[in-house]
C-alpha cells in the first residue's frame, strides 16, 4: 500500500509541475474556556467550552481555462456545527470550473449571486456554519458583448437552526432548484436582467412537526386555523404526511448611472405554497442610489421584503 501511495504522489507531482498551478490558504481558530448559558433566567450556567478548527482551501488552476476549488475541515470541535474528523466528512466545499471565450460552466457545489440576492444567493460562512449551496450545473454563455443567458440546476439539504443560540443546525429540507435568467446592457440604458427560479422543497415529518409546535415561528394565524385540531390528532396518531412546497419566483433588476447618481432597483415576485396550505402570494423590493459628495461615498437604501412564513433557503436579500 505505501508503494503505490508513493508511486501515486510521483506520477500527480510529475503532473502538477507539467500543467497545474495550486495556491493554498489556511486558516485555524482555537479557543479553550467557558460558555455561559440560559442568561436571561435568574440561574446562568456556565460550562467548559473549547473548539480546535481548521480550513483548508486549495485553488488549483489546470492551464489558461480549468479551475479547481475544493475546502477541506478538520474541527473537533468548530465553533459552531458538527465535529469533522473523518476523511469522509472533511470535504466541506468543492467545484470544478471551466471558462473559455464565451463560455462559462460550472459544477460542483455552487455559489452563485444574481442581483442583490432576492431571487437566488447562495453562500458559506463558516464564521456562523452557514452554507445554503445547491450542487448541480451552472451555465453562462455570452450570446453578444452585451447579451447573457444563464441557467442553472440543482438539489441540495438546507438546515438551519431553531434557535440562534444553538451551536448546530436542527432541522433539515431538501429543495430542487431549476433557475433561467437574462441580461443585457448598454451605456444608455444600463444593466437589465431577467430572472426566473422554480423551486421545490421537501418537508419530513419531524420538521413539520418540530415547526407545527412552536408557537413562536407560526403565530396565531396558524393556530387560528379551523383545521388545526384534525393537525395535531395526525401527528399524535401517526397519520401525517410529509409534505412538499412550490415556489415560484420572477425577478427584474436594473442598474443605471444617472450623471453622478448610481441607481439600483431589484424586484422580485413570488408564489409560494406553505407548509399544509395554499398558495400565497409574496414580494420583495430594493432599491438604492449611490453618489460621491467632496470624496465622501453617500448610498440611499430602501426595502420592502414580504414573504411571511416562507424559509428562504435559496436567497439571502
Amino acid at each position: 500500500m505505501k508503494t503505490r501511495l508513493a508511486i501515486l504522489m510521483a506520477l500527480f507531482s510529475g503532473f502538477l509541475s507539467a500543467q497545474v498551478e495550486m495556491n493554498y490558504s489556511y486558516e485555524m481558530k482555537y479557543g479553550d474556556g467557558k460558555q455561559v448559558e440560559r442568561t436571561a433566567s435568574d440561574n446562568p450556567v456556565a460550562s467548559d467550552y473549547s473548539y480546535f478548527e481548521n480550513l483548508l482551501d486549495i485553488n488549483t488552476y489546470f492551464g489558461d481555462h480549468v479551475y479547481l476549488y475544493t475546502q477541506l475541515e478538520y474541527s473537533n470541535p468548530p465553533v459552531f456545527g458538527y465535529s469533522r474528523t473523518g476523511i469522509d466528512s472533511m470535504l466541506s466545499a468543492f467545484y470544478i470550473e471551466y471558462s473559455h471565450d464565451n463560455l462559462n460552466i460550472k459544477i460542483g457545489d455552487l455559489y452563485e449571486l444574481y442581483g442583490r440576492g432576492l431571487n437566488f444567493y447562495t453562500m458559506q460562512d463558516q464564521n456562523v456554519d452557514y452554507d445554503n449551496s445547491i450542487k448541480g450545473l451552472n451555465i453562462k454563455y455570452l450570446l453578444m458583448n452585451n447579451f447573457e443567458f444563464s441557467a442553472l440546476i440543482g438539489q441540495g439539504e438546507y438546515g438551519y437552526r431553531s434557535n440562534p443560540a444553538k451551536l448546530t443546525n436542527d432541522r433539515y429540507f431538501n429543495n430542487d432548484v431549476i433557475l433561467g435568467s437574462l441580461q443585457y446592457e448598454n451605456e444608455i440604458m444600463g444593466s437589465f436582467q431577467y430572472l426566473f427560479n422554480k423551486k421545490r422543497s421537501f418537508f419530513d415529518i419531524e420538521l413539520i412537526k418540530s415547526i407545527f409546535e412552536s408557537d413562536s415561528e407560526l403565530g396565531e394565524e396558524f393556530l387560528d386555523r379551523p383545521d388545526y385540531l384534525d393537525l395535531y390528532l395526525n401527528f399524535l396518531n401517526g397519520t401525517a404526511i410529509a409534505d412538499t412546497s412550490l415556489l415560484q419566483n420572477h425577478n427584474v433588476n436594473w442598474n443605471i448611472f444617472l450623471g453622478p447618481l448610481d441607481v439600483y432597483i431589484d424586484k422580485s415576485w413570488i408564489n409560494y405554497d406553505k407548509i399544509y396550505g395554499n398558495e400565497v402570494f409574496g414580494s420583495r423590493f430594493y432599491t438604492s442610489i449611490y453618489t460621491e459628495l467632496l470624496g465622501t461615498g453617500i448610498t440611499y437604501e430602501y426595502k420592502n421584503y414580504y414573504t411571511p412564513y416562507l424559509i428562504k433557503s435559496i436567497s439571502n436579500p
